[in-house]
């Protein structure tokens, strides 16, 4: 069964001795190298690789069996770490390349900032709101619970223009917008799945050209001066990870995509569930215990690098996006 080992740099281009380096760690491992395709000169390459029986000792090769194994595999390229790429493991089959749903996480991956840091700092509460945040994304709080706590600090703040005035503030992170056309030229549904709110959800929708967007919604009340302001509380169901997950599920069940065809990209704890039920996870500059428990971790300054993960080259990435 062919597996691939894709070494992506974290820069701009490979640090000296890398290849050695894989080759090295691959000699160490139950895996036989099969061939070396560059996927871009200095950025990306994949080390096509198949599971070596013999090494392990075990004359069965059921297809279980080499699963399991091949858990193993990622999780010593995850303790054998190469200074300045990642390692990225996977199975090397049609699916890899035939993704027709990608959902993502938006804040801190399809946009580089945290929305109800935008919105706190206008109530001067935004360290407050951001540590509660970062414990959050990183597993350390339950995500609904610790939403409740944000969204309360918000209280009284005006509302009527509060999203258009943080439209253009946002900063989309650089490649996301390559990323969802190419995924996009190639007849994949794409959906951003927030715990973030729904305005500007639907804005990242907009502007990249996905299908689907969810999030929370912030609940507005009338203040003694007749303006609408936030009440403190979100309407309706929250999007948390299990209903990231749910979401993902309902999106491929309509549109009559397997699992195996989809993958799912965020940096947050509350990320993982989806990262984990799709065909393949990406952890996007991750949070620690997200780069702990992903399928794989991407530590890039680009969203585009994506691609090398589902096994696209560099002409076949530009030959799209000059369309």
């Amino acid at each position: 069964m062919s597996y691939v080992i894709t070494v992506i740099a974290r820069g701009q281009k490979f640090p000296s001795g890398t290849t050695d380096a894989v080759m090295a760690l691959v000699d160490k491992l139950p895996i036989k190298l099969a061939s070396i395709v560059k996927l871009s000169p200095e950025k990306a390459t994949d080390f096509e690789v198949d599971i070596d029986i013999s090494k392990t000792g075990v004359s069965k090769a059921e297809e279980q069996f080499v699963d399991q194994l091949a858990v193993q595999v990622r999780d010593q390229l995850r303790e054998n770490k190469i200074d300045g790429v990642d390692l990225i493991f996977q199975r090397n089959d049609q699916d890899r390349r035939a993704k027709k749903l990608a959902v993502f996480d938006m804040d801190s991956t399809l946009i580089q900032q945290e929305v109800i840091e935008l919105i706190a700092a206008q109530a001067h509460c935004e360290a407050e709101v951001a540590a509660i945040t970062a414990a959050a994304m990183n597993g350390e709080l339950d995500f609904k619970h610790s939403l409740a706590r944000r969204v309360a600090l918000l209280k009284g703040i005006e509302s009527e223009n509060l999203w258009n005035d943080l439209k253009p503030r946002l900063k989309f992170t650089p490649g996301a917008k390559e990323l969802c056309r190419f995924l996009k030229s190639k007849g994949c549904k794409l959906a951003v799945f927030s715990g973030g709110f729904l305005p500007l959800a639907n804005f990242v929708k907009q502007e990249l050209g996905l299908d689907y967007a969810f999030a929370n919604v912030l609940a507005t009340e009338f203040n003694a001066d007749g303006k609408e302001v936030l009440s403190g509380e979100t309407l309706g169901e929250v999007v948390d990870g299990l209903k990231k997950r749910e979401l993902m599920d309902q999106i491929a069940a309509e549109n009559g995509i397997s699992l195996v065809r989809t993958v799912a990209t965020g940096d947050g704890a509350n990320d993982l569930p989806m990262m984990k039920r799709a065909g393949f996870g990406i952890a996007w500059n991750a949070k620690p215990k997200v780069q702990l428990e992903a399928p794989s971790c991407l530590n890039s300054n680009s969203l585009k690098d994506s691609l090398y993960i589902y096994g696209y080259n560099d002409t076949e990435i530009e030959k799209a996006l000059s369309k």
